[in-house]
């Protein structure tokens, strides 16, 4: 029985299936006004950061709002239609772990990137975005919340579900000079062809590295299991219902 198929981070596949859930989600919809809130209490000159900036769609609300923008964004393909979408940012050379904005920043985000590296590795990432706060600035953080369909598929794969409350709220909360807040924010993917469905699913799945499932997923299950759950065949569509877990940490 042929092994999962993966897309991998870099590839033209896996920037698709990222364009194919941005379109299918209603994320933006209530994640948007949230973040536009914050940055609207910001003065003009203010400096800000898309820490996983990805193709530029929360990299422009920044740019929007602030007189400098830093992106930074590893995958070479994001990378070009990030230029694109959002030609007057300033690309900043590495990723989390590597990549040094030139000044303080105001107003950081880090949306969707911790997916990528290893769970016990987020509270050393984040301790490092905040060397580059500000005195007044933010950091927020954005991830799918532990209850959601993609987490429950997963689970269900035998990887562990992400869960960046259990892992962040205890370092973060034990950080001197530093205040946390939490929100929950409702959303929804909705497709209308299985092939979208699919993409997304898949993309979910790849977020986790192969050796964090204890048992190695196979293709087939993986394609019954998204019929099965996220699509209808009678109405034509599909998806699932999540939240988004949004962390916004300060300076007192």
């Amino acid at each position: 029985m042929p092994e999962f198929r993966r897309f991998e981070w870099n590839s033209v596949e896996y920037s698709g299936a990222f364009e194919s859930l941005l379109r299918c989600s209603s994320e933006r919809t209530v994640l948007v006004p949230h973040l536009q809130q914050q940055l609207d209490q910001l003065p003009e000159s203010s400096v800000a950061a898309d820490w996983g900036a990805g193709t530029g769609d929360l990299t422009s609300l920044l740019a929007e709002s602030c007189a400098t923008t830093y992106a930074i964004e590893p995958s070479e393909p994001m990378q070009h239609i990030l230029q694109e979408n959002v030609p007057g940012v300033q690309l900043i050379e590495g990723d989390v772990t590597t990549a040094c904005p030139p000044s303080p920043t105001d107003y950081a985000l880090l949306a969707h990137v911790l997916y990528h590296l290893p769970d016990e590795e987020w509270s050393r990432i984040v301790n490092r975005l905040l060397t580059y706060l500000s005195p007044s600035g933010k950091l927020v953080i954005v991830m799918k919340g532990r209850e959601s369909g993609c987490n429950a598929m997963l689970e269900y794969f035998s990887a562990p579900r992400f869960d960046i409350i259990q892992q962040l709220t205890p370092s973060i909360e034990g950080m001197p000079g530093f205040q946390l807040e939490v929100q929950h924010l409702p959303a929804t993917i909705t497709t209308d062809n299985f092939a979208d469905t699919e993409a997304i699913a898949r993309f979910m799945m790849s977020d986790r590295n192969a050796c964090e499932f204890t048992i190695p997923p196979q293709e087939p299950e993986f394609l019954q299991y998204v019929k099965a759950n996220f699509w209808n065949p009678d109405r034509n569509c599909g998806g699932w219902d999540y939240d988004l877990a949004v962390m916004t940490i300060q300076r007192r």
